[in-house]
């Protein structure tokens, strides 16, 4: 029986064999842009990274613990990641309840439920409208 080797594998070479997985179960991470001369991208170690921090941001993690999780070496960098999720994250949210607010206070009609017919003076004066714009 041959000797196995007991030297570590190099984080450039790990990386080679996740975008070899990647590649093998076609998790495209980005498509073929020919005008922009870029090649399709299967996913890499980085991708699984950076899914996993998104993951962990979506789960409420703090900015902390988040950088201890992904050994950032400054905290500056897990900020400029997680600050401008969690604003996006936070903008849609405000969104979604002031939407949801105004439904409710407007009585707007969504759902299942079936709109109401509109009589012929409605129809009549929601194609004037849209004629108007």
């Amino acid at each position: 029986m041959g000797r196995r080797s007991t030297q570590r594998l190099t984080k450039e070479r790990v990386s080679r064999i996740i975008t070899e997985i990647g590649k093998a179960a076609k998790v495209v991470v980005r498509d073929e842009d020919e005008e922009a001369g870029l090649r399709v991208k299967y996913a890499s170690a980085h991708d699984l990274r950076r899914g996993c921090a998104q993951r962990l941001i979506n789960a409420g993690v703090s900015a902390e613990t988040l950088k201890v999780v992904m050994r950032h070496k400054d905290f500056r960098t897990t900020e400029r990641f997680y600050g401008a999720t969690r604003a996006a994250q936070s903008a849609a949210n405000e969104i979604n309840e002031k939407l949801a607010a105004e439904c409710k206070k407007n009585e707007l009609v969504g759902g299942h439920e079936k709109a109401p017919r509109l009589s012929a003076e409605e129809l009549r004066k929601l194609k004037a409208l849209l004629n108007s714009l």
